[in-house]
């Protein structure tokens, strides 16, 4: 299985941490993947149920029956996680938790632990910080994102690589508003392994392509991303806006100054 089947395809998921109470945004996932049509497997990690939201739990990773392609981690002991990831053979694990390089020197020690150890184990992370995935054809809603509670997702050939989670609810409604699809959105979160220029590729079902950034500076000091045919917007002077293909589709409410989609 490649990484980006794993990413947007998986066969089986783990929700580790996954919560019995629907109110609880570690329900959410569960909830959001039967609701908006995944066929793969569903597996809620919880050792104090047998049974979350209707599926059959497990208490450890390891307990649970299937092969799992996809790892979504909603605890705060993300190490212990991660290491049952990598002993499951779990290609990709998305982290929700955060407490790593958002939460000062201390936490981006743990972080650079946290990747040294995925990296020994074999496992590629999303995050920590994400808020999860999306792929609206697929039926993937990997995802804590509240907007996914709207009842149908508008389905297009647009996709949204955010470090914010936030903003790609706020895309997704206000572009839902407007009559416009989309293909797949990503939150990567702190970006200690996966960044915003391993999603380039995701093309497919994809011809646009935008990518919100809160922290470029950082970003492109530490990593070299891979952006071809790339065009730029910046304003504010601490956003950008790349746009890959031919057609750019920006956020009017960060630039005002452009009314419609533009040609490039």
């Amino acid at each position: 299985m490649t990484l980006g089947e794993a990413l947007f395809r998986p066969r089986a998921v783990a929700l580790i941490g996954a919560s019995g109470d629907p109110a609880k945004n570690t329900a959410r996932p569960q909830r959001y993947l039967r609701k908006h049509g995944y066929s793969g497997r569903i597996v809620p990690i919880n050792p104090g149920r047998k049974e979350v939201l209707g599926e059959a739990a497990y208490p450890t990773l390891a307990d649970a029956p299937v092969d799992v392609d996809h790892a979504f981690i909603m605890v705060e002991d993300v190490e212990r996680a991660l290491e049952d990831c990598g002993r499951k053979g779990v290609s990709v694990a998305s982290i929700y938790s955060n407490g790593f390089a958002d939460a000062g020197p201390s936490g981006a020690a743990r972080e650079k632990k946290l990747v040294e150890t995925a990296r020994a184990l074999g496992v590629r992370l999303l995050g920590p910080n994400s808020m999860g995935v999306v792929d609206i054809p697929g039926g993937l809603s990997l995802t804590v994102n509240a907007i996914l509670e709207m009842d149908s997702l508008p389905k297009g050939g647009t996709s949204i690589v955010s470090q914010s989670g936030t903003m790609l609810g706020t895309v997704l409604s206000r572009g839902a508003a407007r009559g416009l699809g989309f293909a797949k959105l990503v939150s990567v979160g702190n970006e200690c392994d996966l960044g915003v220029g391993d999603f380039i590729w995701v093309g497919g079902d994809c011809h646009l392509y935008l990518n919100h950034l809160e922290q470029v500076e950082i970003q492109l000091a530490r990593r070299p991303y891979p952006l071809p045919r790339l065009v730029l917007a910046r304003k504010p002077p601490t956003l950008f806006d790349y746009v890959y293909d031919d057609i750019a589709f920006v956020d009017y409410q960060h630039h005002p100054a452009l009314k419609a989609p533009v040609a490039v």
